[in-house]
C-alpha cells in the first residue's frame, strides 16, 4: 500500500466488539490509520473533531442507529463531504436503498468477505489519492502562474524603457551617416526589444488571467480610433521587413463598449503576427465594418498561411501550436489564446480564414454601441 495511505483515516462504527476488532484487523495491514466508536453520538463527535476521510457504519445500534448517523452526517456542511460505506447485517433492498438515499457511498452487507472490504476501501483511497494528487498539481499551476506574473510584472517597466530608448534612437540616427552594419543591428535591435517587451505583456496577463486577476474595465470607446494608433506603432517594425500596413475604413466613427487595455492587447498581437508571416513586400490591410450589433475587425496578410492540418489546433485552449514566421520568427503562442480570453470576455469572437501561400485573416468580432 501506498505511504499516503498512513495519511488516511478511516472511521469504524460498530457497537460489537468483535466486529470491530474484525475489521481493524483486515485493515490494519493496509495501513491506515484507524479511529473506533460504539454508538452514533461518539460517530458524530469524532466526525467534526477528527473529520476522517472514510466512515464504515453499522446500521442496527441502540439510541441513535446508523440511518439517523448518516442523516446527521450529512446534513451537517462540516461532515457531509465525508464518504459513507454501510456495513450491515440488513441485506433486504428497503435497507440497501434507504442506505444510499440518505447519502451513503456504498452499501456492504453482513458477513462480508475479507476481499470485499478491502477493494471497497482501497477504491475510496484511490479517489482520494487522485483528488490529493490533482490539489498539489493545481496548487503547483498557481505558484507557477504567480511567479510568471512576479517576473513579467517586475521586468516589464525597465524593459517598456529599454524598447522606446531603441525606438528613439533608431529615429534619430541618420542612415546615412551610420556603417550599413550598424544601421541594421540598430534595427535588429528596435525589432528585438519590441518582440520581447510583447511576449512579456502577454506572459504577464495570461497569468493574470489565469490567476483570476485580470480586472476588465469597460468603457465607452471609438474601435477605429483604438485600432488605427495601435497599428500606427507597428508602422516602423513593418518597413524594416519591407512590408506596408493599410488601414480601411477607419476614417468614421464606430463607438464599442470595451477595455481598451485588453483590446489594445488583442490588436497588437494579430498585427505582430501578420507581420511575422507575412513575406518582404508584402501588405497587411486592417479594416472594420458593421455587422447586425456587432463591429468586426479584420488584419489581413498574404503571407504563407496556415497548413490545413494546423488549422484546428490554433485556436484550441489544450493544443500548445506555434510555428516559425517567414524570417524564422518563433512565437511562444501565448498571444492567440490571450487573444480568444479577452475577445470572449468582451462577449465576442475570434476566428479566422486562411490558405497556404496565399496568407491568413483574422476576424474579431465586439458589440457595437447603437
Amino acid at each position: 500500500m501506498d505511504n499516503l495511505a498512513a495519511g488516511y483515516t478511516v472511521l469504524i462504527v460498530d457497537d460489537v466488539p468483535t466486529n470491530v476488532m474484525l475489521v481493524q484487523a483486515i485493515l490494519k495491514k493496509e495501513g491506515y490509520r484507524l479511529l473506533t466508536c460504539d454508538s452514533g453520538t461518539k460517530a458524530l463527535r469524532l466526525a467534526h473533531d477528527k473529520h476522517p476521510n472514510l466512515i464504515l457504519l453499522d446500521i442496527m445500534m441502540p439510541e441513535m442507529d446508523g440511518y439517523e448517523v448518516l442523516q446527521h452526517l450529512k446534513s451537517n456542511p462540516d461532515t457531509n463531504d465525508i464518504p459513507v460505506i454501510i456495513m450491515s447485517a440488513l441485506s433486504d433492498m428497503q435497507s440497501i436503498v434507504k442506505g444510499y438515499q440518505l447519502g451513503a457511498t456504498e452499501y456492504v452487507t453482513k458477513p462480508f468477505q475479507r476481499e470485499e472490504l478491502v477493494k471497497r476501501v482501497a477504491h475510496r483511497f484511490e479517489l482520494f489519492s487522485i483528488k490529493q494528487i490533482k490539489q498539489e498539481l493545481e496548487n503547483t499551476i498557481e505558484s507557477r502562474d504567480t511567479l510568471y506574473s512576479v517576473i513579467a510584472h517586475d521586468l516589464r517597466s525597465p524593459l517598456g524603457s529599454l524598447k522606446m530608448m531603441n525606438n528613439a534612437i533608431l529615429m534619430m540616427v541618420d542612415k546615412d551617416q551610420v556603417s550599413p552594419e550598424v544601421f541594421e543591428m540598430l534595427q535588429m535591435m528596435n525589432k528585438t526589444s519590441e518582440e520581447i517587451f510583447l511576449l512579456l505583456d502577454n506572459l504577464l496577463k495570461w497569468a493574470k488571467n489565469r490567476l483570476k486577476k485580470q480586472n476588465v474595465y469597460k468603457q465607452e470607446t471609438d474601435i477605429n480610433s483604438l485600432v488605427s494608433s495601435t497599428a500606427e506603432i507597428y508602422i516602423p517594425m513593418a518597413t524594416q521587413k519591407g512590408l506596408t500596413i493599410q488601414l480601411q475604413n477607419m476614417d468614421k466613427e464606430l463607438s464599442g463598449f470595451v477595455d481598451i487595455d485588453m483590446i489594445k492587447t488583442v490588436i497588437r498581437n494579430l498585427i505582430s503576427n501578420a507581420i511575422k508571416f507575412s513575406f518582404e513586400g508584402g501588405t497587411i490591410s486592417i479594416a472594420s465594418k458593421v455587422e447586425g450589433d456587432f463591429v468586426v475587425i479584420s488584419v489581413k496578410d498574404s503571407g504563407k498561411g496556415i497548413k490545413k492540418e494546423d488549422q484546428d489546433k490554433l485556436l484550441k485552449q489544450n493544443t500548445h501550436f506555434t510555428s516559425y514566421g517567414t524570417n524564422n520568427e518563433k512565437g511562444s503562442g501565448l498571444g492567440l489564446m490571450l487573444c480568444k480570453d479577452f475577445v470572449e470576455q468582451h462577449d465576442g469572437d475570434l476566428w479566422f480564414e486562411s490558405e497556404e501561400g496565399k496568407g491568413s485573416t483574422f476576424f474579431v468580432s465586439l458589440k457595437a454601441l447603437s
